[in-house]
């Protein structure tokens, strides 16, 4: 890493605290969706991916990998691809399998860790404009995605620049933040998200795991325990952490990075 800063930011005065700004930004901040263009795409291993497409501008292409259960219509997707039209950038944003409330068809889904279907988007958009700059920008969950794909290639990532924001680097610590204290609502937002997600996936497609202990899942762990971890090849969820990471890759990364986390965001651990 080559430098490290303290933001001068400060918020307004009457937001005070990290609970009033999350669920002020959540719940009450509106921003209007940016015109996008959605394309799905067949994969070779029987699946389709979506993309939400903003092409209205000459300069670089922006990637974006969207949050937990996050789509195109989260408002940090909406104010990045809003940035990128004010700059007459391009932008692409990756819907993750099983997001959207668009059930993919194989048993798989999406996790922390997966980064194959990024390598894809990459090469399939130097494909599609070839010789134009090519960043990326992901928003936590996606940021951590980003991180460990930028670490695992290395001098191969083949493009210009990367932002990472509110990133988890250590899943385990994360996961066990969002158990403590006020973070439980936060927690029980996004456990109600997955097995919403995961009961519908599994209405037609048999899962590889006991469909009555969906419902019984209380804690993020316990669902990565029990259906991020079966679903993906891992053996338990530490495991799945261990490997999902991106705090390991980190060194490897060639290409310039800004990473930004707040030292008070209640989904993380001071970092």
């Amino acid at each position: 890493m080559d430098s490290m800063n303290r933001s001068t930011f400060a918020p307004a005065f009457w937001l005070p605290g990290p609970h009033f700004q999350t669920i002020w930004a959540s719940k009450f901040r509106r921003l209007p969706c940016p015109k996008m263009e959605k394309e799905r795409i067949e994969l070779d291993d029987g699946d389709f991916l979506q993309l939400f497409w903003a092409l209205e501008g000459n300069g670089p292409m922006v990637i974006i990998l969207h949050g937990l259960e996050g789509d195109e219509t989260s408002n940090n997707v909406k104010a990045m691809f809003s940035m990128i039209r004010k700059e007459g950038w391009n932008g692409v944003m990756l819907l993750n399998r099983n997001c959207g409330g668009v059930c993919n068809r194989l048993q798989r889904t999406y996790h922390a860790g997966e980064t194959t279907d990024l390598n894809w988007l990459v090469e399939l958009v130097k494909k599609r404009f070839p010789g134009k700059p090519i960043m990326l920008f992901g928003y936590s969950l996606g940021g951590n995605t980003l991180l460990k794909w930028l670490g695992e290639k290395g001098e191969a990532a083949g493009i210009d620049a990367a932002a990472a924001v509110s990133i988890p680097f250590d899943l385990s610590s994360s996961t066990d933040r969002m158990n403590r204290g006020f973070s439980k609502v936060y927690q029980k937002h996004f456990i109600d998200l997955l097995k919403a997600s995961a009961k519908r996936k599994f209405l037609e497609l048999p899962p590889p795991f006991d469909p009555g202990k969906i419902e019984r899942i209380r804690t993020l762990r316990e669902f990565d325990d029990r259906i991020t971890a079966p679903l993906h090849g891992f053996k338990d969820a530490e495991d799945y952490y261990s490997k999902s990471s991106c705090k390991g890759f980190l060194k490897h990364i060639k290409v310039p990075t800004l990473i930004m986390n707040s030292f008070d965001d209640p989904f993380l651990e001071t970092s």
